[in-house]
Parts: structure tokens; sequence; C-alpha cells
């Protein structure tokens, strides 16, 4: 939304994750599939010099999701670790993508 609508970084981050908040999950997910959306929007937040084409998100999307997935018992609420998968999603991102180009 911040390179397509021109709307700034925060705008764009809460309107993803209000967007996300209706869309229905079963309740057996819980809050989860709301936190990743959300960790989603956290890591579009990077700047756009680092992600220049939708394969780019899908892989960091994916990145992020299993982070997610593999710290959901490990750290107890949602305090700060969706910040830190979504950094860590684009951190790792941009090491391998510089290691292998």
């Amino acid at each position: 939304m911040h390179t397509t609508l021109a709307l700034p970084l925060v705008i764009s981050a809460a309107l993803t994750g209000l967007i996300g908040k209706v869309i229905p999950f079963p309740q057996e997910y819980n809050n989860h599939p709301y936190a990743a959306i959300y960790a989603g929007s956290f890591a579009g937040m990077c700047s756009a010099s680092l992600i220049t084409s939708y394969w780019e998100i899908a892989i960091i999307s994916c990145i992020g999701a299993s982070l997610y997935v593999l710290t959901m018992d490990m750290f107890d609420g949602f305090g700060g670790k969706l910040g830190g998968v979504a950094f860590a999603s684009v951190t790792l991102f941009v090491i391998a993508r510089g290691i292998i180009l």
C-alpha cells in the first residue's frame, strides 16, 4: 500500500492489520492467523529498495510464517515477538539473497 497507493508506512501497516482482522478464521486457530498477518505488515514496513518484487514478498512471508510457527511456544504472548519475527524474516532474506547473488 505504501508504494502503490502512496500511503504512509504506519497507515499501511494499520490498514493491513484492520483488513486482516475481518477475515474469518476457525476458532481452533485462536489469534494466530491475525498475529501472522500483523507480523507480515511489520515486515512490509522495510525499505522498498529491499523488496523489489512480489516473489520476494512471498519468500519473506514464508520465512516469517515459519519463524512464527517455530517460536509460537517459545515466547508467551505477542509483545515484541511479531516485530522480532518480521525483522528476522527480512534479515534472513536479505542475507540469503546476498549470498546467492
